[in-house]
């Protein structure tokens, strides 16, 4: 949390010399936190002590200026015990993040966005210290937090930071699937209004893009938790299926694009599991389109705007279609009756000369 002074906020003069140690003591913090490494944390922890000692002496009960910048002392404490992680600092953080949000909450938070933009931070990283923690309390408590973020954001005078929305929400829907049971059709929801929320700029914003991605990986993992959890209704099952194969087509599609750019490192994890999950979903629920799935997206004579360059898709590729024609050849009459056995035997072949063709496209990719 960067140790800034909201927008027109007039600068103390005197030589006060406890605020001038207390900014020392911060941006050293802030240094130390800025690296990124664990075993300086609690290092940055003591900076951030140190800091917050020195600023609850100055006079922030009166001065503007004085409350905003304990915040950030605050916050920056909450963060590093979030990171650590042990037990005992995680219960220590919800305190600093609930001290950070009680000064938050006695500021005008429209005179400046600064102001109503940390509160909104205060209870997402409320919310994710709980969340760390574990257990159905703490995680009833996290979800109330997201909730709390998004009426501070949406209840400003100002339009709502979009990029900040669609994080809340975010977080919401992966939260919902942590629960014991997970409440899927909830985190479905909530990975649906994301998809929409972000659409419109995903393949020109790569914060947009990501959370896009992240969102269809939530929407993919609710409906497989959806689809294993009996009762299954059928007419829902299907319903789902086809929904999550549009959502695993448009991510490989979104992914494409962001190739083409060579950007976004970073989404080629989320590419990976979701083109695996396409895979198994295929084979699990609809074996007869698995094969025009992964030719869509490695065979490179196709055009597809699905199509990947990536070995190591290549690779789940290979290893899906074998599988699945492991497991389908153990098939027979006995489970599916002889009037599907023909078909069977055509969705085996199907499976096996996707293979060959991938091996071929494979080979002139790397002859290319």
């Amino acid at each position: 949390m960067a140790d800034n002074l909201p927008a027109d906020s007039p600068v103390d003069q005197a030589n006060d010399e406890l605020a001038v140690t207390a900014k020392t003591w911060m941006q050293r913090g802030i240094a130390l936190l800025s690296a990124g490494r664990q075993e300086v944390l609690k290092e940055a922890l003591h900076c951030f002590d140190q800091a917050l000692e020195r600023r609850r002496q100055l006079p922030w009960q009166t001065n503007e200026k004085y409350r905003w910048l304990l915040t950030a002392c605050w916050m920056n404490r909450g963060d590093v015990l979030t990171r650590l992680g042990e037990p005992s600092m995680l219960v220590d953080a919800v305190h600093s993040f609930d001290e950070a949000i009680t000064l938050l909450e006695g500021l005008p938070l429209d005179a400046d966005p600064q102001y109503r933009g940390r509160l909104v931070l205060g209870w997402m990283n409320r919310s994710l210290a709980l969340r760390y923690q574990g257990g159905p309390e703490s995680l009833d408590e996290a979800l109330f937090s997201l909730s709390r973020a998004e009426d501070a954001l949406l209840q400003g005078t100002r339009a709502p930071d979009l990029s900040l929305l669609a994080s809340i929400i975010m977080n919401r829907a992966a939260l919902l699937l942590e629960f014991t049971p997970p409440r899927a059709l909830e985190a479905l929801q909530s990975a649906d209004t994301l998809i929409e929320l972000c659409g419109p700029t995903e393949e020109t914003d790569e914060l947009a893009s990501e959370l896009g991605l992240k969102a269809r990986h939530v929407f993919c993992r609710a409906v497989a938790i959806l689809l294993e959890t009996p009762p299954v209704d059928p007419a829902h099952a299907d319903e789902w299926l086809m929904r999550a194969t549009d959502r695993v087509d448009e991510a490989m599609t979104l992914t494409a694009i962001w190739s083409k750019h060579n950007t976004a490192p970073g989404f080629h994890v989320l590419q990976f599991e979701l083109f695996r999950f396409g895979c198994h979903m295929y084979l699990a629920w609809q074996p007869h389109f698995l094969a025009e799935f992964i030719l869509d997206v490695l065979d490179c004579e196709r055009a597809s705007p699905l199509f990947s360059h990536s070995k190591q898709l290549h690779a789940a590729g290979m290893e899906a279609l074998t599988m699945a024609a492991e497991v389908l050849k153990r098939r027979g009459p006995l489970d599916l009756g002889l009037k599907k056995v023909d078909r069977l035997i055509e969705i085996i072949a199907e499976l096996n000369a996707a293979a060959e063709r991938i091996k071929t496209s494979q080979g002139m990719l790397e002859a290319g």
